[in-house]
């Protein structure tokens, strides 16, 4: 009985080990069809914002969930602008795309005014295209390719690993 314990003991520190201290980039496969029809609101800084259909992710899509509360989200929003001018300066072919989860409205525009995202941010006004994508925690950064989402990444996010999810995106 000990025996089997020790061994379930090392299976989960060598599990845990390779994600927390592994330089690696690791992405989540996921390889599945997305199907959206969402209502969303576009976040500008108003309380009475544009509603938007989400319901086409043709090309190439890097969809980043975030909350207000979320340290990590507030730490990767300079990584997520600097990634947007890139796409502008070099004219990429990507959408990069912010949806606040697990938050009011209200918390979402303060965010919004505080930190200055200039990619596509969006409110989601149901609190269920979390469930249409899985997400498990924020911050969360999925890749989708003509509305299939092919990977995931779980943190913080920076430049560097979205230009290699872009990368890979593209080889799929």
């Amino acid at each position: 009985m000990h025996l089997k314990l020790n061994f379930y003991i090392i299976l989960f520190f060598c599990f845990f080990s390779n994600l927390s201290f592994s330089n690696e980039i690791k992405f989540i496969p996921i390889n599945r069809d997305i199907s959206l029809s969402q209502e969303m609101s576009i976040l500008d800084g108003e309380s009475n914002s544009e509603i938007i259909i989400l319901d086409n992710l043709q090309g190439i899509n890097i969809i980043n969930f975030w909350a207000s509360w979320c340290g990590p989200c507030i730490e990767e929003i300079a990584e997520l602008n600097k990634f947007q001018e890139n796409i502008l300066t070099n004219s990429l072919e990507v959408q990069l795309i912010g949806i606040n989860i697990f938050d009011k409205k209200a918390d979402a525009i303060d965010f919004y005014l505080k930190y200055k995202p200039f990619f596509k941010i969006l409110f989601d006004n149901k609190n269920t295209i979390s469930v249409k994508f899985s997400v498990m925690g924020v911050p969360e950064t999925y890749f989708v390719k003509d509305n299939k989402i092919l990977f995931k990444y779980m943190g913080k996010i920076n430049e560097e690993i979205l230009i290699r999810g872009l990368k890979e995106s593209a080889n799929y």
